[in-house]
Parts: structure tokens; C-alpha cells; sequence
């Protein structure tokens, strides 16, 4: 597959991952526990069909393929998506996002931790640059007491993070089948919070089953092909690009308007990761010259 197409893909892949906190939104009228559950039990069902097409009879040793690390793995990433879910449902959309944005430094500081990996420079820079950004966001939120939202994004960038690092050690791990265990065990976490009320009205009904059953599985395998391509340096450019659209989107479509506070943070946390990020791309262009 040629690089475009691969970073083509990749940017589709964020773009429909960025509208993550709209669905939301429009699902208001459920519980948070209630979209953990139905979301993240579609998804699972929809990819498990999917590989089940794929892998037909090998279905299960696919499964068993990804072993303890990648169950280890899936269990993280299945944590990360109900703090997502918790998070966008008590704070903004923007708040969120901006926070989110931290992953690639997070996940650098959890190499450095876990895999002994050394941290450049620049990662010193653009972990200082977050830092400062969080910083102001924190403060915005304590004046506005909602700090409950921030502790859901920060639990769920932390996981995020140590899915990635999961990735990087288990390097040969199919993801599909980890992003399928890893929904259904959001799904079995969410169940006993949510089994009083599994009722749906039919705008619900048809709501998720457009952005569970069709628009996340999409997306998800679209990254899987992406990443099969593209270097991990340009990967993290769909962060802050997911970050910046989400919140374009949530002021479109929503009129959710970010805090002074939160907009200034949150800028000075997606510069400093893309920025990083653009470096390392062309550290990695500059290699085949010397």
C-alpha cells in the first residue's frame, strides 16, 4: 500500500473517531452506563462477525492467538472506553479531547518507565509544554468545579497509553481481535449498571446501531490498516488531528463552546505533541540520507 493512500486512511480513521462525543450527546437521554453497555457491545459483536468472515474455522485460534499480553491488553483498552464514555458524558467535548491529546506523551513517559525506551529532547520539551497546558486546563476546571471529568480523561489517556505500550511489546498482536475483547469486556463491566433500564426507543436504537454496529468497527479496522503503513512518529498526528476536530465539531453541531482556560491548555498541549510529532517525522525522513 503506497504512504498517501495509508495516511489517506488514517485521517478518515480520525475524522469518524472524532464524532465520538456528538453521539453522545445525542444519546443524552441514557445512562452513561447504558451507552457503555449497548456501544461497546455492538462493537464487539460487529467485529467478532468480522473476523469470524475473515478467520472462518480459525475464529477462536485467533482469539487465543494475541495470548496474556494482548488480553492484558484488551482489558486496558476496554478500561480506556469507559473512561471516554464517563468522561464525555460528564464534561465538554473540548475539555475531554484536549486532555486526550496527552496520549503520545504519556505513552512516552510509560516506555521510558516500562520499556526502558530513552526520551528525546524534544519529548522533554513537549511533556514540559503539556504540563503547562494541563495546568491551565486543571485550574479552569477547579474555578468551575467540574472536576470529575478530568479525572475520567486522565484515566482514560493513562490507559490508553498502557494499551500502547501493550502494542509496542507484544509487536506481532493482531489489534482486531484485542479492540473486540477488549469492547465486550467494557460490555461485561457496564452490564450490572445497566441491566435494570436495557430498554431502547427506536431513535436510540437506530442512533447506535449507526455509530456501534457501522461507524467505530470502521474505524477501528481503518487504523489497524493504517498503522500496518505508516511510521509510529506520523501515527500520533491523529491525536491532535482527532482532538482538533472533535471540538470543531462539537461547536458546529453543538454550540458547545470551550472555556477560556480550557481553549488556551488545550491548544498549548496539541502544539507541543504535534510538534513532536512533525519533528520525529523528518528525524526519520533525514536517516536514509546519512
Amino acid at each position: 500500500m503506497r504512504h498517501q493512500l495509508a495516511f489517506t486512511i488514517l485521517i478518515v480513521a480520525a475524522t469518524l473517531s472524532s464524532f465520538n462525543g456528538i453521539f453522545i450527546r445525542w444519546l443524552a437521554d441514557m445512562t452513561d452506563w447504558q451507552i457503555v453497555f449497548w456501544r461497546h457491545f455492538l462493537i464487539g459483536v460487529t467485529l467478532c462477525f468480522g473476523l469470524i468472515f475473515y478467520y472462518r474455522s480459525n475464529f477462536i485460534g485467533a482469539l487465543k492467538a494475541i495470548g496474556y499480553t494482548g488480553l492484558v491488553g484488551s482489558t486496558a483498552f476496554g478500561l480506556s472506553l469507559i473512561f471516554l464514555t464517563m468522561a464525555l458524558h460528564h464534561s465538554s467535548i473540548a475539555n475531554v479531547m484536549f486532555i486526550l491529546a496527552l496520549v503520545p506523551i504519556m505513552t512516552a513517559l510509560l516506555g521510558w518507565i516500562i520499556l526502558r525506551e530513552k526520551i528525546q529532547k524534544i519529548t522533554w520539551i513537549a511533556i514540559v509544554g503539556s504540563i503547562i497546558g494541563i495546568s491551565l486546563m486543571v485550574l479552569g476546571y477547579l474555578n468551575s468545579g467540574n472536576i470529575k471529568g478530568t479525572a475520567l480523561s486522565l484515566g482514560c489517556a493513562i490507559t490508553v497509553s498502557f494499551f500502547a505500550i501493550i502494542l509496542r511489546w507484544g509487536r506481532k498482536i493482531n489489534m482486531i481481535p484485542m479492540f473486540a475483547i477488549g469492547t465486550l469486556i467494557a460490555a461485561v463491566i457496564a452490564f450490572p449498571f445497566s441491566f435494570n433500564d436495557l430498554t431502547l426507543n427506536r431513535p436510540q436504537i437506530t442512533l447506535l446501531f449507526f455509530w456501534a454496529g457501522l461507524i467505530s468497527p470502521l474505524y477501528y479496522s481503518l487504523f489497524v490498516v493504517a498503522s500496518r503503513h505508516i511510521p509510529a512518529a506520523e501515527l500520533m498526528l491523529a491525536v491532535p488531528l482527532e482532538s482538533i476536530l472533535s471540538v470543531l465539531l462539537a461547536w458546529i453541531v453543538l454550540a458547545e463552546i470551550p472555556s477560556a482556560n480550557s481553549l488556551l491548555g488545550g491548544t498549548i498541549v496539541i502544539l507541543s505533541v504535534s510538534c513532536m510529532a512533525i519533528y520525529r517525522i523528518r528525524q526519520k525522513q533525514k536517516i536514509p540520507e546519512n
